[in-house]
Formats: C-alpha cells, structure tokens, sequence
C-alpha cells in the first residue's frame, strides 16, 4: 500500500505461509521499521504485512500512550525454530531450547518465531509484537541497561499490548484486565506474589508449574496495570530508568498476593434451577461483537433427532445446524447442508444441571473437525460464579454466571450468563479463540411460544 512508502523493508519472500516443522536454518527476513505513517485499522482483517502491524502499533504507543519511539527498529523474522535457534540465539543452541518462544527483543531488534504463529493471520499476530515492542521501548530508555525486574517487564509487555487493543477498538482493555482478576481469584491458593518474579530463573520455574501462566503473566499484568493505574505512565518509565521501585511507586511487592491474588468472590444468592423446557420453534437472536465488526447470529429450534441414538435438538444458527443432546442441553455436533461438520465424544456441558449456588463440574471432550480432518481435546472446569442481573438489548435479566476455566493453564476461556426466564444464554464472552481475541454475544431478541 502506498501508504507504508516510509517504512523500508528487505526481505520480503517471508510474507509467503511459513513452513511448519523444524526445518534448516534460513537466515531470518529483516524488516526495517522507520518513521512509520499514522496506521489505525479497524479490523485485524485490514493487516496484511510487517509494516502495517508495527505501523498499528507504533501508532497507538507514541500517539496515545505517549511512549518513547524505537526508531529505526528492525524486526527478524524467522521460518522455524531452527532458525531462530541457529541466527537468533546462537549457532551453538539446540530448536528444542527455543521451541516454546514466540518472539523476544533486544535493544532495537525484535525476533519473531513464525514457527508458533505459522497459521495466524498478521492481525492475529498484532499482540505478540506489541508485547516485544513494550521490551524494545525498556531498552530505549535504559540505553541497553535493562534494571527492572521481570515480573514488571513481561506485566508491562502486557499492559501495552491491551492498551494496544484497546486503542484501536479490538478488545476492551477492561475486559482483559477482568479476566486476568478472575483468573488469580479463581486460583488465589497457587498466586505466590511478586516476591518469587524477581528474575528469569524465578519466573521460568513458576511458569512451568500448575497454572504457570496464572502464577506469572496473570499477576505481573495486573500488578502493572494497578501501578499504572496508581500513579501514571509516566512513574512506569521511571521506573523502568531507574529500577528503583519503591522510589518510583512507593509501593510494597509483597503486598499483592494479598491484593490480588486473595480477592474471594463471595456468593450472596441461593439457587437452584432445573433444566428449562425446550420446544421446537423457540429462537433467539443475538449480536456478536468481535474485533472491527458486528454481526446477527439468529439460533432456532428446528426440530428433533437422534445422533448416535442419542435423542437431540437441532438447532439451526444462521442456516448451519447445532445438535444439542436433549438430556444435558450440550452441544454434540454440527452439521452443514446435512453434512456433518464436527462431532464431540461427549457433549459440551455448559450445564449441570440442576444449576446450585457454587457448583463446579468438569467438562472434558474430545472433538473431531471433518472439515479440516483434524481432532482436539477441551478440558475445562465449570465454576457457578453467582447470580447476577444482566442487561442486554433484550431488555433486564436475572442470570446464573458460569465461568469456564481450561484445567492446564488455569485460563478463563468463556463466560456464560444463563436466563431460566430466557431458557437459554442472554450473554456469551468467549477468550482466546482461534483468532486470540475476545468475542462476546448479547441477546437481542427471543421467542418461546
């Protein structure tokens, strides 16, 4: 685009699909990154290069954040991880020592591994090089000589990138810190604090650990985002000069276990709600909300049937069909133009019913995608959170919060309101989908007669 004239590149035949596997080591593709034009898209679907994603980002941090320019910045893309290995790291380092690292920065230079991110689009990968461009900013501003500890580093690569986000309208940078609140909530027992994040040696061991992505990237976010939020950017650059923590923020480290980590949510209704009546010709109608766009996704009971000789519903969703396993009301398959889509083990249990005032329930599948012959497995642990009062388009609801949590990673994955008055969800947030963003449904309109 004539747009990006500004930004010189070299390199370019890595904008072809990366190859997946280890590979030979290829020298990485260079792209220089200088003086880049004012670039706002409003969807990721507009990004199409290098250029353009760092042009998004830049934009946002020098004109919003008011952040220091890295300029020149020359960003090393890699095929595989051996050759991020063997260019990036050192001829002397194994791909198995990199094989988990999606990209890192030193000085100026940021190095992406299309490896991990081979079949994302370059929108999808915005995140990952706002988070390695919030490093390349620590290192203009120390002149190299990095002093801040890693908890804060890695929160503040986080904190910009949902800043990032937020700034061009993809993700609501309130929703992000929201789900990192509930997942320390949710596991407050393993939230060691900010004291065991001091340096990379302490972080790698907490991060390999039972929830690891909790212990450390949950934490040292919203730690970042408190401390932000308390005294302003401007006391994070500071800090970041000086590394003289309590100086900068006249703050405790060891204070936020307790401060967010220990927040219990505490229950205040009892309930129990039984499975609703489902009939054929019941609809609802939602809006999803996803990065840039909007659209109408209209569901109907259309009719009954067995899969399996298990009797379900088929619910139609914008001339696809849903079934849905009559006992659980949990989703089983999925079928197009009468062909069968994707079909679970085990039905998605969004629901154990009866629904009761703190229930947990695990809810673990396997899935086989016909389509793109592929096959996966979901396990996740439910969680009751309340009952809450939701209102959406439809109007004012009276709804069963359910949360659900991957079991590895400790993640929010969903977010699930629940109407018995509605008989179905009046509100859905889904994190972490195949394109890393937040999408989230609220219902519009219903029938039930």
């Amino acid at each position: 685009m004539a747009m990006f004239s500004k930004i010189r590149t070299s390199g370019l035949a890595f904008l072809v699909v990366a190859i997946s596997g280890c590979g030979w080591p290829e020298p990485p593709a260079v792209v220089t990154i200088s003086d880049p034009p004012v670039f706002r898209p409003v969807s990721p679907k507009e990004i199409e290069t290098v250029d353009q994603t760092m042009a998004a980002v830049i934009t946002v941090c020098n004109r919003d954040l008011a952040l220091p320019s890295v300029d020149p910045l020359y960003v090393h893309v890699y095929r595989n991880v051996t050759s991020l290995a063997f260019y990036g790291i050192g001829w002397r380092t194994l791909s198995l020592d990199v094989a988990n690292i999606d990209g890192f920065a030193i000085e100026n230079k940021m190095h992406i591994n299309l490896d991990k991110v081979s079949k994302a689009s370059w929108g999808a990968r915005l995140p990952l090089f706002a988070h390695e461009y919030a490093h390349n900013i620590e290192f203009q501003v120390t002149g190299g000589n990095l002093r801040s500890t890693i908890w804060f580093s890695e929160g503040f690569g986080d904190w910009v990138t949902a800043r990032v986000l937020d700034s061009l309208a993809w993700q609501s940078y309130e929703v992000t810190l929201h789900r990192a609140k509930l997942e320390l909530d949710r596991h407050r027992e393993v939230v060691q604090g900010l004291s065991w994040l001091q340096d990379k040696r302490d972080w790698d061991s907490q991060l390999q650990k039972p929830k690891g992505y909790v212990r450390t990237y949950s934490l040292a976010f919203a730690a970042v985002a408190r401390l932000v939020e308390k005294k302003g950017i401007s006391s994070a650059i500071g800090y970041i000069k000086s590394g003289d923590f309590e100086g900068s923020f006249g703050e405790s480290q060891v204070a936020y276990k307790t401060d967010l980590g220990n927040r219990k949510q505490l229950q205040t209704n009892t309930f129990a709600i039984g499975r609703p009546e489902w009939k054929v010709g019941y609809h609802w109608t939602y809006e999803e909300k996803l990065p840039g766009a909007k659209q109408t996704l209209r569901k109907e009971i259309a009719n009954e049937s067995y899969i399996r000789n298990m009797p379900v519903f088929v619910v139609t969703l914008n001339g696809d069909e849903e079934l849905y396993a009559k006992e659980t009301l949990g989703l089983i398959a999925t079928k197009k133009n009468g062909q069968l889509r994707t079909e679970r083990d085990k039905s998605n249990e969004f629901f154990n019913w009866p629904l009761v005032t703190a229930k947990e329930w695990r809810n673990a599948y396997s899935i086989q995608d016909f389509v793109n012959r592929d096959s996966g497995s979901i396990d996740r642990w439910m969680v009751i959170a309340d009952m809450e009062e939701v209102r959406v388009p439809a109007g004012t609801f009276k709804a069963v919060k359910i949360e659900a949590y991957d079991n590895k990673s400790g993640r929010l994955d969903a977010e699930y309101w629940y109407s018995p008055t509605a008989r179905w969800f009046v509100k859905i947030r889904n994190y972490g989908l195949a394109d890393g963003f937040v999408r989230e449904q609220q219902l519009l309109n219903l029938k039930l007669d």
